[in-house]
């Protein structure tokens, strides 16, 4: 069987059951990284990995192989190794999934040759360009605006293309909206810090949530725990790669996936997920049965400031409010004379809120929607004083006509 090469400087051949390129004294072959649907729940994509062998059986880093080489030696490898990946992909053929390509944006630049360098590949293979995604690390960007257009011309030619480490050093949207990458890798240090602090987790669902609406599919990396992996599901991220769900592997091995994976996974998120909602019910019920009462039940007040009087006997009250029907707040707020937070005196400037309008939060909307019914919002960021807290509100007849009234409770993780 004869096999393509490059040129005639790099032959390819067989090592160890593995398709190999040689590369001067050493030995190209391919590791695969499994790249998983949480939906799905199977592998959609292998990324490439390389791996340089000496000839003593001595293995060299990608970071050492590419990290001491001039730029067109650089090109000649990275065109090396995408054509072992293809090889060795292609003797897979896994069905429904994509070959993840770790692409030199000095390579990317020659846009002529390597572009019919992969057409030739693809047409050998008898594949479309969409079973390869061409992964772009952030860091190794410099031209951007040069790099944007050679992106474009590859998606035309039907390439997936994406951005490798989000959430590093040289992130920035700006770039993302640029670019418009089908898939968005998240960079692992995200992750590590999800799995262990709830802030952060927060912060994951809101980056997920604009690489969503950018319309990008989002990958997070490097997962090694179980808590890491519930994070990236809390997330709603799309796509998962790392030693907790399987180890590169070689053609000449098999993928070995974790076994009772997915049982074991969604059975811990729907723990974190009970676990996180039992504990709101028992931190709120307290809250909203009084709120409730004072409000439009049996207990009922007709002043503000007696329902502020009654919600100020639970310690997690923070401040009470009264709104006008078009969102604008009647008076300032009423606080909690025993809650002292650090944060009111560095927000001092936006503590007078009389006369603010609430009309775009939801409190409010959904107040007016469902009248005399309670309405309770997730958790949230507040600028009045910089803390975490869910409002309860309710439109009911108060004082001299209908209101809405607020009630904000302090919210800790």
């Amino acid at each position: 069987m004869t096999l393509p090469t490059t040129d005639d400087s790099h032959p390819l051949g067989f090592f160890r059951g593995n398709r190999c390129g040689h590369y001067g004294d050493l030995r190209i072959i391919s590791a695969f990284q499994p790249i998983y649907s949480l939906a799905h729940r199977r592998i959609v994509g292998l990324e490439g990995l390389a791996r340089a062998i000496t000839h003593d059986d001595q293995v060299i880093p990608p970071a050492i192989l590419f990290g001491v080489r001039e730029e067109n030696t650089i090109v000649e490898l990275d065109k090396l190794c995408q054509l072992i990946h293809l090889e060795n992909f292609y003797a897979i053929d896994p069905p429904n999934a994509w070959l993840f390509l770790n692409v030199d944006p000095k390579t990317l630049s020659q846009k002529k040759t390597f572009s019919a360098f992969l057409s030739r590949l693809m047409l050998e293979k008898h594949y479309n360009a969409n079973r390869i995604v061409i992964e772009i690390l952030e860091s190794t960007i410099d031209d951007e605006i040069q790099l944007e257009a050679q992106i474009q011309e590859y998606k035309d030619m039907g390439f997936l293309i994406a951005i490798d480490d989000f959430g590093a050093g040289h992130s920035n949207f700006e770039r993302i909206w640029r670019i418009q990458p089908d898939i968005v890798k998240l960079d692992r240090g995200m992750l590590q810090k999800a799995g262990v602090d709830p802030s952060v987790k927060d912060l994951l669902k809101g980056v997920t949530s604009m690489l969503h609406n950018c319309q990008c599919i989002v990958l997070a990396e490097g997962i090694e725990t179980e808590q890491e992996a519930v994070a990236a599901m809390d997330a709603q991220v799309d796509l998962v790669q790392g030693f907790y769900f399987a180890h590169p592997f070689l053609l000449s091995e098999s993928v070995a996936t974790r076994s009772g994976l997915w049982k074991s996974l969604y059975n811990s998120f729907d723990e974190l997920t009970l676990r996180s909602s039992e504990n709101e019910r028992q931190l709120l019920s307290p809250y909203s049965h009084r709120f409730a009462a004072l409000t439009i039940g049996a207990q009922k007040k007709n002043q503000v400031v007696d329902v502020a009087e009654g919600m100020f006997k639970l310690e997690r009250t923070i401040r009470l409010y009264q709104l006008a029907l078009d969102g604008s707040q009647c008076h300032s707020n009423l606080d909690s004379p025993t809650i002292q937070l650090s944060t009111r005196n560095r927000l001092r400037v936006l503590a007078d809120t009389h006369g603010a309008s609430w009309k775009r939060r939801d409190y409010f909307v959904n107040a007016v929607q469902n009248p005399g019914n309670l309405q309770v919002t997730p958790p949230y960021f507040s600028i009045s004083d910089g803390t975490l807290c869910i409002t309860l509100s309710v439109k009911t007849h108060i004082e001299d006509g209908d209101y809405i009234i607020c009630c904000d409770i302090l919210f800790e993780r």
